[in-house]
């Protein structure tokens, strides 16, 4: 193990010195398998975002994801899964008693009866979305499948900030201990709905259905006036809206981000264990992994020595492993345990 380039450049320039010895310790130090395995990225992040291609087309393209288990007052494995369209921010809350694959086609069938197939469906690639049974059911419906890569959640940012607030407004719903979360979902839906998103300047329901709703405790017996508003005109307000927020956050995320030196096929490369996996002690990284593709989004398709299965992994996640160094100083770490599911 060694405390950096520099430090151990100095430690031995105490007793050693000869023509080229700083650029020889810098390369040994780049090239000390130990370290990369143990040592987290030093420095600055090596990362770029790449905003995924915006249409302004209701539920042309939905994100969708699965909550964490909600057991409420009863100890009994409850889920909601979360269904939102990238376009209008308009949110739909399915409850389900279980995460696997067959949930996951029954909250997409859901929303199919409700508004028809959607064009594309971003997930991330926990086992109810990566699953060989879901990708087929996307491809007899015709709708691509878009699996972010390991770790790269902000690819799916949008719905991971809806699950952040859906679990806080089910949190005050069982605080005030009058009912169930279960109970309240469809009026946490509405109030989702009925509320001006930050980025349209819009409620998803005035996008989508052209109307301004209101919740529930706000309707009166006599009350006939229905708000309409114009499709067309705050549509295109809300697409200039979007695409300027998109530019600022890319600006925002790329400033204090090193540029990206990007890998090639063949390169070798560890991959950054999940801290929820592990220990304060445990390696940083496992691997090596070969690269067999180089995709978009400054992304890689991996695959480890000894298997056959793959993985989709972001740039800031892998660290490159000198080509000598691989067959003989490093051993294969694979756990199929992780959250990282086999890609499609």
């Amino acid at each position: 193990m060694h405390l950096g380039w520099e430090k151990t450049f100095e430690k031995i320039y105490e007793h050693y010195w000869f023509e080229g010895m700083s650029k020889y310790v810098r390369k040994f130090m780049d090239n000390c398998i130990i370290c990369k395995v143990a040592k987290p990225h030093p420095g600055k992040v090596h990362a770029e975002l790449h905003p995924i291609p915006k249409f302004n087309i209701p539920w042309h393209t939905i994100h969708i994801d699965a909550s964490g288990k909600l057991s409420g007052k009863n100890d009994i494995k409850e889920y909601v899964f979360v269904i939102l369209d990238a376009f209008t921010k308009f949110v739909l809350l399915r409850h389900s008693l279980n995460i696997d694959t067959n949930s996951s086609i029954r909250a997409i069938n859901f929303c199919i009866a409700l508004f028809g197939a959607p064009k594309r469906i971003i997930a991330d690639q926990g086992r109810c979305f990566a699953s060989k049974d879901f990708s087929s059911f996307c491809t007899s419906n015709n709708i691509e499948l878009h699996l972010i890569a390991a770790g790269g959640s902000r690819a799916n940012g949008q719905v991971e900030r809806v699950m952040s607030t859906l679990k806080s407004m089910l949190t005050a719903v069982e605080a005030s201990r009058d009912r169930s979360w279960q109970d309240a979902l469809g009026e946490v839906q509405l109030a989702m709905n009925s509320t001006v998103n930050r980025v349209t300047k819009y409620s998803p329901l005035e996008l989508m259905i052209g109307r301004v709703a209101r919740p529930l405790s706000l309707v009166t017996a006599d009350d006939d006036d229905v708000t309409e508003v114009n499709l067309d005109e705050i549509r295109e307000h809300a697409t200039q809206n979007i695409k300027k927020d998109a530019n600022y956050d890319k600006n925002r995320f790329d400033r204090n981000k090193a540029r990206v030196c990007k890998l090639a096929i063949n390169d070798y490369v560890l991959i950054e264990n999940e801290e929820r996996n592990q220990t304060k002690l445990d390696p940083k990284f496992k691997g090596p992994f070969k690269i067999i593709d180089v995709l978009d989004g400054d992304r890689y398709l991996l695959k480890a020595l000894d298997s056959k299965r793959t993985y989709k992994y972001p740039h800031d996640r892998v660290r490159k492993v000198p080509d000598h160094q691989v067959p003989r100083e490093l051993d294969v770490i694979v756990d199929d345990s992780d959250s990282e599911t086999k890609s499609n």
